[in-house]
Order: structure tokens, then sequence, then C-alpha cells
């Protein structure tokens, strides 16, 4: 028997050295996955994480640190996997990684441990700070950010439709697009032009006028200028007041960092 049929990871693949902690694609998700090496020492380090995750603890940052090239972008990437729980080809990620922890010590404990976190619905921000345009601050890069993963535009737009819709208690983007203007928010949102117009356009359906729109979009621009830590937690409060069950988080690189915003905390 050779070592190769006694893995469970496929040698015939290419090995990255460095991992990408933006690249969240499904292929790329699946492949990391599948090609982690969980040993007893890291599924301690993750049963521990999830017990004091899932408890009342009132810190909200962990930071990650080692030596280079010690695995710790893709042990926090793992982590991101964890907590978002993405269907990942019909399967959840976090199906996907227990996989990785059999036959380890203490197994039945630790996948116990990691089902604790089916109750704490979780959203991840992932990104790599030495990628990012940190010019209009860390805060507005970290918001901006944040509105990606909800599926709206980095930009003024994205942020007057994200008030828009937290005033009426919505943030599925695609559900209010459709039930505002009957749209396709996927389609949509491929241009600048085409979501520009659309918001502008259900917002006066909704009563406003031109000026309305060209005041609070002139707003908008200014308050990005001057985007502070104290309005980051303020727009996070106001989505976790609508998703209250939800937690935020933000997985940074390079260091590795972890940000958690539950409930009014940041």
């Amino acid at each position: 028997m050779k070592i190769k049929d006694i893995l469970t990871i496929d040698l015939s693949e290419d090995i990255k050295n460095v991992i990408d902690l933006e690249d969240i694609s499904e292929k790329e998700i699946q492949s990391e996955i599948e090609n982690y090496i969980v040993t007893d020492g890291l599924a301690k380090e993750y049963a521990d994480f999830v017990s004091i995750y899932t408890s009342n603890i009132l810190e909200t940052g962990v930071w990650i640190s080692g030596f280079y090239g010690s695995g710790k972008s893709y042990f926090g990437k793992l982590l991101g996997y964890l907590l978002s729980n993405r269907i990942i080809s019909g399967t959840p990620a976090r199906d996907r990684i227990t996989q990785r922890f059999t036959g380890i010590n203490d197994e039945a404990l630790v996948r116990n441990s990691l089902s604790r976190l089916d109750a704490i619905p979780s959203r991840v921000v992932f990104l790599d700070i030495a990628k990012q345009d940190t010019s209009k601050g860390l805060s507005f890069t970290l918001f901006r950010n944040f509105l990606r993963s909800l599926g709206f535009p980095e930009n003024e737009h994205g942020i007057f439709l994200f008030q828009l819709m937290l005033s009426e208690r919505k943030t599925d983007v695609q559900d209010f697009i459709f039930d505002s203007i009957g749209s396709d928010w996927s389609e949509l949102k491929t241009s600048t032009f085409k979501y520009a117009i659309a918001i502008k356009e259900l917002f006066i359906k909704k009563g406003n006028s031109d000026a309305d729109y060209l005041n609070l979009i002139t707003t908008i621009r200014g308050d990005i200028e001057q985007f502070s830590a104290a309005r980051l937690k303020e727009e996070l409060s106001n989505y976790l007041k609508v998703e209250n069950n939800e937690k935020v988080i933000f997985l940074l690189m390079k260091p590795v960092k972890l940000l958690i915003s539950k409930n009014s905390t940041y």
C-alpha cells in the first residue's frame, strides 16, 4: 500500500502555498476543505473557539498568531467557512469540514462542540487588508465589504439602498428589488448605470421626489469621506436590529483577525 492510498487528499492536485482569503468561489471553498488535514491539535483549537463563540462572552476580537507558513490563513479561512456555513454543491460547508475530523482523538466530543454553531446564524466578511483600498479609512473598508457580502454595491448607491431597506426592516436585496419594481437584482447589479436608475426609480415610486433623492445621495457621498468607527458601529447596529439573531464577523488578513459584532456590540 502506498501513502497516497491512505491519505484522504489527492496528491496529484497542485497544493497552493498561499491562501487567498478573498477567493471564496464555490470551487475554491470545496478544494480548500477537501485538502485540509485536521490534526488532534487543530481539532482542539477549533472546538475551543466554538465553545467560546457560542457562550455569552462579551469580548469581540480574536487574534490568530503564528510563524510565517504555519497555516494561520488556512486555519482562519476554514474557521470562517465553519461559521458562515455556505452551501457548496448542495452540501453545507460545515458538514464538509466536519468530515475532515474523522479519526481524531475525542472525535465525538469535537463534533458535538462544532454542532453548537447550528444555533447561531453567522455572516462572515472575508478581506485581505493588503488588497483593499483603505484611502477612506479602515471603517469604511470594513463597511463596504460588509455591503458586498449582502449583495449591495460598495458605493453611495449601495449605502442608499441598504439604508432604505433597513427603514422597511428588509435585508434581502434580491427580494426587495423584485417586490418593489419587478426587476432581477442579479442582472441589475452588473451595471452601475442600471442599478443607479433602478434604485432612484423605487425611491421615487415610494412617494419621494428627485430633489429628495439628490439630497440623500449627496449627503451619503459626504458621509463616506468622513466615515468613522462610530458610524460603522451605528450601521451594523441598525442591521442587527433587523437580523437580531445573526452575528457578523470580519475575518481580516494580514494578519488574520476576527472581529465579531453581536446585537449592538462591535
